[in-house]
């Protein structure tokens, strides 16, 4: 994913309001409004059987990168790392750590792969509910003060991460063969399909301006999901696979254009004070499209000669992804009165 640098800078509320970067970048990029051609494909002539080409491009190219990149741009920022070295390079070292003397005491990366499952699923479902945020703030709304002192945001947040959460263990138990509890579970899907029903609805009575950007991530995310509910409820597996692919699509290509952002909007206010990364900031669209070449083939090549290996570095790599993300991601206290700077830290990864 090529991204131009220079169309990275923040909608104004004179150009776009409701929208982060532009409407074409976001619909494309952080709504990701293409992804029911997901939904198609398992309807058609061929079907959805997860090719090895789909998987190679998702795998290699897109959901690889997304996770290596939080490193560098951890690693290669200068100013975040120059009160926070112990923080983060305390956290790889424990997290190598644990990894490593589980691999050696169990002989196997199943426990890993469990534990990486589930904080991913978390981490899916926190990510969406920070992008919708971020999208308030892109119309200059802080959701703690729609409604005055209503709940509304904090039930808000329960909602979305609650149903996410949800459909994401209903595909994991897909296969389960417990006659009763699947029983239970197809009844639970219809309640809780009040979850998405709400948000939409509550998103439609929200007074002020219309944020049409929020309400285009709203009825994508919630479309997603309420879909591959149906494919998992159903039994569809061609469905389910095609939308859950969809839905890593989603997430990772979210994720890169959102670093793609941050980066840009790092470097209008640090500037030198980010060191490499500000070099790289510069170079923004050569960097991201050599990064992601390099890393999707290299890779491909490891796993090759070295799957084992390939995959327990994946994992550590992903847990950090997942740590860090609740660091760099957190809205500070105190709100800064420079509002890109503001604007930088609203994603809520806790």
């Amino acid at each position: 994913m090529t991204i131009p640098l220079h169309s990275l800078s923040p909608a104004t509320d004179s150009t776009a309001p409701g929208w982060i970067v532009s409407p074409w970048f976001d619909l494309l990029f952080l709504v990701n409004a293409t992804w029911p051609l997901f939904f198609l494909i398992a309807f058609s002539g061929e079907g959805f059987d997860g090719r090895d080409g789909i998987k190679f491009w998702q795998v290699f190219f897109v959901t690889t990168p997304h996770r290596w990149i939080t490193l560098f741009f951890v690693f290669l920022d200068r100013d975040r790392l120059k009160n926070q070295t112990a923080m983060f390079g305390g956290l790889a070292m424990v997290v190598f750590a644990l990894c490593s003397i589980t691999l050696l005491t169990t002989g196997t990366l199943f426990c890993l792969l469990a534990v990486d499952y589930l904080w991913n699923a978390w981490h899916f479902a926190a990510q969406h509910h920070g992008v919708y945020r971020l999208f308030d703030r892109a119309g200059n709304i802080d959701p703690a003060t729609v409604s005055g002192r209503s709940i509304w945001p904090f039930l808000e947040k329960i909602l979305m991460r609650f149903f996410l959460l949800f459909v994401t263990a209903r595909v994991a138990g897909g296969t389960w063969s417990n006659s009763e509890l699947e029983e239970w579970l197809l009844k639970l899907d219809w309640v809780l399909l009040v979850a998405p029903a709400a948000l939409l609805a509550g998103e439609a009575l929200k007074p002020g301006p219309k944020n049409w950007g929020r309400k285009c991530y709203l009825l994508s995310v919630m479309s997603l999901y309420t879909c591959l509910l149906w494919a998992v409820h159903n039994n569809h597996p061609r469905a389910v696979l095609a939308l859950t692919t969809a839905s890593a699509l989603f997430h990772a290509t979210e994720y890169l254009a959102l670093v793609s952002w941050s980066v840009h909007q790092r470097d209008r206010t640090r500037g030198s004070q980010l060191g490499w990364l500000h070099w790289f900031a510069g170079r923004w669209s050569l960097t991201l499209a050599a990064y992601i070449a390099i890393l999707g083939i290299g890779g491909w090549l490891i796993e090759q000669k070295w799957i084992e290996t390939w995959l327990f570095l994946n994992v550590i790599v992903a847990f950090l992804h997942y740590a860090y993300d609740g660091i760099i991601w957190k809205r500070p206290k105190k709100r800064s009165s420079n509002h890109r700077i503001a604007q930088h830290a609203e994603i809520v990864k806790s």
